[in-house]
């Protein structure tokens, strides 16, 4: 088999994984455009100040979960596959080994420790790159270590992704208001959509969301955007999920590709 081949071959994954993360982006966008989440607004009676609060959150559908262990497996088994096509030019035999797998380990000692039996048979060049990824935490590989944890928490039970969080506000919304009073023929008026420093992260009923001056009235123009992220303590918390699995997915794809010339 040729490089390109057998690179195919460990594609096949990514590919499904691909697939996958299309179809998490249809259940997350139908359950966002379902207006999940009730803004309303209420008076400080202190301060006289105008605060916009979530009034209502809804659950998540659970297939955002399920979804994306399965890209986190797919992703997962392309760097196994990856490993026995290292062993099968490196050995040059025509049966894969089971005891041949692409490691990531907790840290540096363990890593160490487990390399030799994962890479039995493999070319030199193949265990230098491996070993150049530092697949561990702390290491330069450490977002493999992510990967690596999430998809083992996915064996046993549903990964938590999936908290809600405040994604940003139209900041200038505030200013429309005052706007119009001053320019009653109409005026184009932008937005700009910030982030806010804390996103409220897992967001709940009665999280507090923007503070207007005191006496300011409700203002239909503001708006406010929310998405899904991860939430495994320790792990990951507070990602947004789409993002972080379409970055693992071209991690992983460049992981494989620069691994061409070990296959040759």
């Amino acid at each position: 088999m040729t490089a390109e081949e057998r690179l195919a071959m460990v594609r096949l994954k990514i590919e499904r994984a691909n697939k996958h993360v299309g179809d998490l982006q249809t259940v997350v966008r139908n359950f966002l455009d379902s207006n999940p989440y009730e803004v309303a607004t209420k008076r400080d009676p202190t301060t006289r100040k105008l605060i916009y609060y979530i009034a209502r959150a809804n659950p998540f559908p659970p297939d955002i979960a399920v979804i994306a262990g399965d890209v986190l497996h797919n992703l997962r088994c392309s760097l196994d596959h990856l490993a026995q096509q290292l062993y099968l030019v490196g050995s040059g035999s025509g049966s894969y080994r089971d005891q041949t797998s692409f490691l990531i380990a907790k840290g540096a000692k363990e890593f160490k420790a487990g390399l030799p039996g994962k890479v039995h048979g493999m070319r030199q060049d193949a265990i230098d790159a491996i070993c150049a990824l530092e697949p561990y935490d702390r290491g330069q590989g450490a977002d493999l270590w992510t990967l690596h944890r999430l998809n083992n928490i996915d064996k046993h039970r549903l990964i938590v992704p999936v908290g809600s969080m405040f994604q940003s506000m139209d900041i200038l919304a505030t200013l429309r208001p005052m706007a119009e009073s001053r320019f009653p023929k109409g005026l184009a008026f932008p937005q700009l959509f910030i982030r806010p420093a804390d996103i409220l992260f897992p967001l709940k009923s009665g999280d507090e969301l923007f503070i207007d001056s005191a006496d300011a009235e409700p203002n239909q123009y503001v708006q406010f955007k929310f998405g899904i992220a991860f939430n495994e303590p320790g792990i990951i918390e507070g990602k947004p999920i789409m993002e972080t699995l379409v970055q693992f997915s071209n991690r992983v794809s460049g992981i494989i590709e620069a691994f061409r010339p070990c296959l040759v």
